[in-house]
């Protein structure tokens, strides 16, 4: 069977598929529309603070061993400055997205991403 009109490269109807394929990955992805509210929870031994990730801004929080100070800059996270001995938690890198987290196990401090989705959020295995 041949067809009316030769097509030298597609015809409409072909465009049918992708578009439909585009479509059911972004219902599936939430369509980029949907955000999640995050916000920095530091978790001391007497208190949990909570700090706005939308707002620059470098504190200081008080360990077991001193003064720690955090950095939040650009919706993103760290602890820049610890008086522990390994530093370990200076060196790891920016927490980004919710769940992301940062402990200082000497200062008795961590450090974590929340957000209102609680399936974002760490669990118990986490802490």
């Amino acid at each position: 069977m041949k067809s009316d009109k030769e097509y030298p490269f597609f015809r409409i109807n072909d465009l049918a598929i992708p578009v439909i394929l585009f479509l059911l990955l972004q219902s599936f992805r939430g369509g980029g529309e949907e955000t999640t509210e995050c916000r920095l929870e530091v978790h001391t031994g007497e208190a949990i603070l909570q700090y706005d990730l939308g707002v620059d801004s470098i504190f200081g929080v008080m360990g077991n061993l001193g003064e720690m100070e955090i950095n939040i800059e650009n919706e993103r996270a760290r602890i820049s400055r610890s008086p522990c001995p390994g530093q370990h938690c200076v060196r790891q890198s920016w927490l980004i997205k919710p769940g992301d987290l940062a402990v200082c196990i000497p200062s008795g401090v961590f450090i974590v991403i929340a957000s209102e989705d609680e399936s974002l959020s760490p669990d118990a295995v986490s802490y």
